[in-house]
């Protein structure tokens, strides 16, 4: 995400771990997710969809419309039915999450970029390609194809939120105000979406239901989707719910005993770091393969020598400052101030968040107990050579407790000609905005409408802005002095300029522990809630029974349909 606080030189090695969370949140995430148009829902949003009723709805009126395929139902082995339009929806969610995160990483990236980021392959069929990671292996062991694992994710997915659903159901928990708001305010701008998109394209704007058979296929319809729609967000707020509850309830000595087991998971390191990456001459487009081979090679061994020659003139902090400013390229100063000490500096950093951006060996010394303060390492990365300086060993913050804030990103956009200009627009934007949300009877309800229809932050607009459990180290330095300044309250507004643009803030909790405890506390929770998940799958109420004739009959028939618009090769 753009606020995100990072020394500048492992911004691109951050890629590496968004896409992985990205994988990760395609199997276990309980959030709703963007509602953004398939290719075949844009395809038929010029089409003008016309159903002929004489007298009463005919059989094929029926077929399209998707009555029959909504009755179908998948048996689990206590007689309760899944709804297979659920499956479906769940199935078609998992595939198009991981196929748009890994199209998205070729198109900004270039090409190849998706598969190294996701395991997937986007021109493969998912039959034909094996799903790389080890979280999920089929039973006897062996590695499942994508096609195997979009199948037992859109069966765990159902599976999960049925569970939860009933859970909540029986706690008699409800959803809050502010997140059914939230969920409107997404509806509402699929909506807009539709409309936007169907202008665009000069065609005819169509229903929601015509949206959705689109995207879901002809058994969904507004109102099963609203059902769904209801019951993931039932079922997102319930699990947050008793991981938090259940989270209160560990004594600080069962937290300071898992601490202890692995301090490194939990501690934070200040460093300093510098890259300097080969610079490969350019050459003729007839080169051949060899000439850029030796071309590649050449620059990586000057990289090095540069790189070893700062490295032998750094003594301490300072002179680290000093000799980045002076061994940056010109690029390098013009997207940073090496004037500014804290260009190369990062405080409070978790292993967890840099730990698929640096290679082991970087992270064994960052975290290694054995580290000192002052100490400096040089590490080759893909022929990129990274300084490290240590400036403040593993240690465990207990100062910083976390906040939740929302923010409405305005972005100042990178292309703009006129800087100056555009950063004045977006002042403009965000000010307006900020008054018209304290204007408002519910300023809430008007910053969560806002966050849908203006914020650039992808990361969080489909999270009505919110990020949670903010501390030290993760944002950049003004969205972060707002956030855990001391004096914050419930309901705080704000605006904040950072070097991304214009952020309207919304102050929403601060916690009660350090982050120390709260992850170890949520981790001991998460485990025992996933053991009561896995033992309710296997109950008659939701386990499906291995033949059921009706998934083998979905998954043929979504494979087919996926081929035919996705795969044709």
């Amino acid at each position: 995400m753009a606020t995100q606080k990072s020394a500048n030189d492992y911004r691109e090695e951050r890629k590496a771990r968004l896409a992985k969370a990205s994988k990760q949140n395609a199997k276990k995430s309980r959030k709703i997710g963007g509602y953004k148009m398939s290719k075949k829902a844009k395809s038929i949003i010029a089409i003008v969809l016309v159903v002929a009723i004489v007298g009463v709805v005919g059989f094929f009126g029926c077929k399209n419309l998707g009555v029959f395929d909504r009755m179908k139902s998948i048996e689990t082995v206590g007689g309760d039915k899944y709804s297979a339009v659920e499956y479906e929806y769940y199935y078609k969610s998992v595939h198009n999450y991981i196929y748009n995160m890994a199209a998205q990483y070729d198109q900004y990236y270039g090409a190849g970029y998706g598969y190294q980021y996701t395991g997937y392959d986007i021109s493969k069929d998912p039959a034909e390609q094996n799903y790389p990671f080890d979280d999920y292996k089929l039973e006897d062991g062996k590695d499942a194809t994508w096609k195997q694992y979009f199948e037992a994710m859109a069966l765990e997915r159902m599976q999960y939120y049925n569970v939860v659903v009933d859970m909540a159901n029986e706690a008699d928990f409800k959803v809050s105000d502010a997140v059914k708001a939230d969920t409107d305010a997404k509806i509402e701008q699929l909506r807009n979406d539709i409309k936007t998109n169907a202008e665009k394209q000069g065609g005819q704007v169509v229903s929601l239901g015509a949206y959705l058979r689109a995207s879901y296929g002809n058994g969904m319809n507004e109102k099963t989707f609203m059902d769904i729609v209801e019951n993931e967000t039932l079922a997102q707020e319930y699990s947050k719910h008793l991981l938090e509850t259940r989270g209160e309830g560990y004594t600080i000595e069962e937290l300071e005993k898992v601490y202890k087991e692995d301090k490194s998971a939990y501690d934070v390191v200040d460093f300093r770091l510098f890259a300097i990456d080969p610079v490969a001459e350019e050459l003729d487009e007839k080169a051949t393969d060899e000439e850029k081979k030796a071309a590649d090679e050449k620059a990586k061994a000057e990289a090095k020598k540069k790189a070893e020659e700062m490295f032998g003139k750094i003594t301490d902090s300072a002179s680290f400052v000093k000799l980045a400013e002076e061994y940056a390229t010109e690029e390098q100063k013009a997207a940073n101030d090496f004037k500014d000490s804290k260009t190369t500096l990062s405080t409070f950093i978790q292993k967890s968040s840099v730990q698929n951006s640096f290679s082991e060996d970087i992270i064994k010394w960052l975290y290694s107990d054995k580290t000192k303060a002052g100490e400096k390492k040089m590490f080759d990365v893909s022929g990129s050579q990274y300084i490290f300086m240590m400036e403040k060993p593993s240690y465990r913050d207990d100062e910083t407790i976390p906040v939740d804030v929302r923010h409405i990103l305005y972005q100042i956009s990178e292309d703009a000609t006129d800087k100056e200009a555009e950063k004045a627009k977006q002042k403009a934007a965000a000010e307006a905005a900020l008054k018209e949300i304290e204007a408002a009877a519910d300023p809430l309800a008007k910053f969560l409408e806002k966050v849908t229809s203006d914020s650039k932050d992808t990361g969080s607009s489909s999270n009505g802005g919110l990020y949670e459990y903010v501390g030290r180290g993760q944002m950049v330095e003004p969205f972060e002095a707002w956030s855990l300044d001391e004096a914050r309250k419930e309901g705080d507004l704000g605006v904040v300029e950072t070097e991304y643009g214009y952020h309207v803030m919304y102050f929403v909790q601060k916690h009660d522990k350090p982050m120390w405890q709260i992850t170890i506390s949520q981790n001991l929770a998460s485990e025992a809630l996933q053991e009561e998940l896995d033992a309710a799958y296997k109950t008659d109420a939701y386990a499906v029974a291995e033949d059921n004739a009706t998934i083998a009959e979905m998954n043929a028939k979504l494979y087919d349909e996926l081929k035919s618009l996705y795969y044709k090769g």
